[in-house]
């Protein structure tokens, strides 16, 4: 199936998530498709009726194709009734850059609205996805098509192509030359999270890469403080995935 085949790209990844001043950090860090080193994080926290996503490449080289950028995240909110929140899409923000392969990447505009609302906005669109179809989480976040995801993509909606999708250091190649991406992270924020809070965020999430999407970095659920292989059910990404977890008491 092709959505197998896009995890097999993935190759050697991991997974860590922990739990710390009132939000949950999710982190994975692995190859991207063309065997770029990667790493990703998202923290999400919830305060009253607001859920705050922060989205951040925090990849260790720069990014030198439009498989090495993060371009779309998959996560979910469940509570132990088995109901998710009826979340509404109130912001997105993050610094915009001008890149060029030639000559230092400029900043186009700091704090840019990134909100996709309608077509050809081209920044980055929520959706409540289908938490049954891959890759089986309840909401998405995205500025790119990710068609080979039927069922939980943005293909045919606002988004497509790989502008505004959020990269690492300083663009050299030609792939990534003379686009609009946000350097570094993105903040979205949620309002509808009244009656849910951090213990009801999935510890487990998918970061996308490129526009099909090119590569997926996932993990499933584990136990606190045990560092466990991976489950058959996540040899598809065709790499040893070690996963943990850390929940440490807010002071």
């Amino acid at each position: 199936m092709k959505n197998v085949a896009i995890l097999v790209m993935c190759g050697l990844m991991g997974l860590m998530v922990s739990s710390a001043d009132a939000s949950v950090m999710l982190t994975a860090s692995g190859y991207s498709a063309t065997g770029d080193e990667v790493a990703f994080t998202a923290e999400v926290s919830i305060s009253g009726d607001i859920l705050t996503l922060q989205l951040s490449n925090n990849s260790p080289v720069a990014s030198n194709s439009r498989d090495d950028v993060l371009s779309s995240f998959y996560f979910d909110i469940l509570n132990s009734a088995g109901l998710r929140p009826s979340l509404n899409y109130v912001s997105a923000t993050g610094d915009v850059w001008y890149t060029s392969r030639s000559y230092t990447d400029w900043l186009w505009r700091d704090d840019a609205n990134l909100k996709a609302v309608k077509s050809n906005d081209s920044t980055w669109q929520f959706k409540a996805m289908n938490a049954a179809l891959a890759p089986y989480y309840g909401f998405g976040i995205g500025t790119v098509g990710n068609s080979d995801l039927d069922g939980n993509n943005f293909s045919g909606n606002v988004v497509g192509g790989v502008d505004y999708s959020i990269y690492a250091g300083e663009v050299t190649t030609q792939s990534l030359n003379g686009l609009l991406l946000i350097k570094g992270t993105a903040t979205f924020t949620f309002s509808g999270a009244t009656g849910f809070s951090e213990s009801d965020i999935a510890n487990s999430a998918v970061f996308g890469m490129g526009t099909a999407p090119d590569g997926l970095i996932t993990g499933g659920n584990h136990s606190d403080n045990i560092p466990e292989p991976a489950t058959a059910g996540l040899l598809v990404l065709g790499g040893v995935v070690t996963l943990a977890r850390r929940r440490r008491m807010a002071a």
